[in-house]
């Protein structure tokens, strides 16, 4: 995907393999912006992860989406389902340590609920400026 076009945006089944697609499509927005590309991909790695795990419990269908576009400097990525949104469970299959390290990997991170349900997780990575990517500084 060189000369990656923003903004992206995915619309993946809650299924194990969406986590594949999601990490390679933003790992390679990553490198084509200039952002840290192991801390984008991981972090989204993550966030659709938990949605494919957590989101849609009983057998629900629904969507994750994954949106990235470049932001004041930043490349922000938007991982969003339609599920059940975040909640205790005390049954859940993870330790626990997605959401920090999601918040540890990015400059940013903002969780929300979508309008119509579901969680959203809002991130931010830098980008260095147009300029010093092309001059090499």
């Amino acid at each position: 995907m060189e000369g990656a076009e923003l903004p992206i945006a995915l619309s993946l089944p809650p299924l194990p393999e969406s986590v594949s697609e999601a990490r390679q499509t933003v790992a390679q927005v990553a490198a084509a912006v200039g952002a840290d590309r192991d801390a984008v991909e991981l972090a989204v790695a993550e966030a659709v992860g938990n949605a494919v795990l957590h989101a849609y419990p009983d057998g629900k269908r629904g969507t994750v989406t994954v949106a990235a576009s470049r932001e004041d400097g930043a490349l922000v990525v938007l991982v969003a389902d339609d599920g059940v949104g975040m909640r205790p469970d005390p049954a859940s299959r993870g330790l626990g340590f997605g959401l920090p390290l999601i918040a540890q990997l990015s400059a940013g991170l903002e969780i929300g609920e979508g309008a119509g349900g579901g969680a959203e997780l809002r991130m931010r990575f830098p980008v260095p400026a147009r300029d010093a990517r092309e001059t090499g500084g």
